[in-house]
């Protein structure tokens, strides 16, 4: 039985998750990273997607008219005067040499005043939107962007988010392979073709930089790969080593998107009289599994109430509750819940807890459709290992995007010049 006073003494009066430490940490460190990260602890639910598919990673054409779409709720629940401006970033995702004015047309900063209180809810918030680009802030050059919101002083961050504006430059084509030697039936590698004929690149050997991500996650992401020959105008990336991903397993999930119906993940629902509380069902280690195919969204998750009409507003937070058998507690490193919720990180307040034979972990969530895996973080690494817990098996479904940035010679900023995403197997 979980101690539920302690519980709820850590949700309700410190208005944070488990693990509480962490949340503090965001309120006392308000350095800037240039990455996903959430400053203040109440501050839930983050998504940045394109109008036009909620399931999109953050990525949009120059001068394309797609638009991005930022949601988040403040627990806290009451109205708060935030505003946004955007940090142009280089290649490796550190801020580049030039000034607001130089890559943003109409305002530098602006005001969120897209807002809704919550309605009939346990766990009150206020829901905050923006688009980007808008009528007063539009981007006039490609590459990376950190999406950032602050209160009042620039500096008193609460929430940072990663963005791609790419132009057309060149095309990719890319395909997956299974690795030769041992890790033939685990790992997937990546080759790729970029064909410069539209650019004008001087020096594609050492002007030209790519990286490759598996489902939007930065930890694991391939940077460095150099092109082995040119064809014509194509540059073929296809070598047989560095360019390789383990595989994984497909995604757990659960479902909480009502909350008048259990569904096949779900253990119990436990109603109290401030707050809705889960119980999934256990979840063993996958290792020695077989692999089993079946359709996933690659570890994302969408906010969604089927209960209500409106979504934003009308969701319940819930608390969910998850349990791992597992014989014995790692000694070398620490379990995590990770995934597209975490931000594919692992953060304190996802981290598991080993007791009664098993690691156990309570978060609190927005009503809707999650994935997650059970990641493994050695000590000392800051890279999570999904392949420990959940078994590694080249046949699993990824999503792969490469990036290819050029900084022309004399040039103060990298361009993004295009973009490929594609699923492997390639096959299937």
């Amino acid at each position: 039985m979980y101690k539920f006073s302690v519980f709820l003494l850590t949700l309700f009066t410190l208005a944070a998750l488990p693990g509480n430490t962490h949340a503090q940490d965001y309120v006392n460190d308000n350095r800037l990273r240039y990455d996903d990260y959430i400053y203040n602890g109440n501050i839930r639910s983050i998504t940045l997607h394109r109008t036009d598919w909620q399931f999109s990673q953050p990525i949009i054409g120059l001068h394309s008219g797609q638009i991005l779409q930022l949601d988040f709720d403040d627990l806290d629940g009451d109205y708060k005067s935030y505003q946004y401006t955007l940090v142009h970033c280089d290649a490796n995702w550190q801020p580049s040499d030039m000034v607001a004015f130089d890559y943003l047309k109409g305002f530098t900063k602006d005001y969120i005043t897209d807002y809704a209180n919550s309605f009939n809810t346990l766990q009150a918030y206020t829901h905050y939107k923006i688009q980007i680009p808008n009528n007063n802030m539009q981007i006039t050059v490609s590459g990376n962007y950190v999406l950032k919101v602050f209160i009042d002083d620039p500096d008193s961050v609460v929430l940072t988010r990663r963005l791609m504006v790419y132009e057309n430059k060149v095309s990719i084509r890319a395909w997956e392979t299974q690795p030769i030697g041992s890790q033939r039936n685990t790992s997937q590698e990546i080759k790729f073709s970029v064909n410069i004929s539209r650019a004008q690149i001087t020096d594609p050997f050492h002007g030209l930089q790519i990286v490759v991500t598996q489902n939007g996650r930065y930890d694991n992401e391939i940077t460095g790969l150099t092109p082995q020959f040119v064809a014509d105008t194509a540059l073929q990336y296809d070598a047989d080593y560095g360019n390789i991903f383990d595989g994984g397993n497909e995604f757990r999930s659960f479902d909480i998107t009502s909350l008048r119906q259990i569904t096949d993940n779900i253990d119990r629902f436990v109603p109290h009289t401030k707050f809705e509380e889960v119980d999934l069902k256990h979840n063993k280690p996958r290792t020695k599994e077989a692999y089993a195919t079946f359709t996933d969204i690659d570890g994302q998750f969408l906010i969604e109430d089927k209960d209500d009409d409106n979504t934003d507003i009308n969701s319940q937070y819930v608390v969910v509750h998850f349990f791992m058998p597992c014989d014995s507690a790692f000694t070398t490193g620490n379990v995590y819940v990770f995934g597209a919720l975490t931000d594919w990180q692992c953060k304190p307040e996802y981290r598991m807890n080993y007791d009664s034979g098993g690691y156990n972990a309570t978060i609190y969530a927005k009503q809707g459709y999650y994935e997650y895996d059970y990641a493994f973080l050695k000590d000392g690494s800051k890279t999570a290992d999904v392949t420990i817990l959940e078994g590694n098996h080249y046949e699993t479904e990824n999503t792969y995007t490469i990036f290819a940035y050029y900084r022309p010679l004399g040039g103060f900023y990298d361009k993004l010049i295009g973009v490929k995403t594609f699923k492997a197997p390639t096959n299937n």
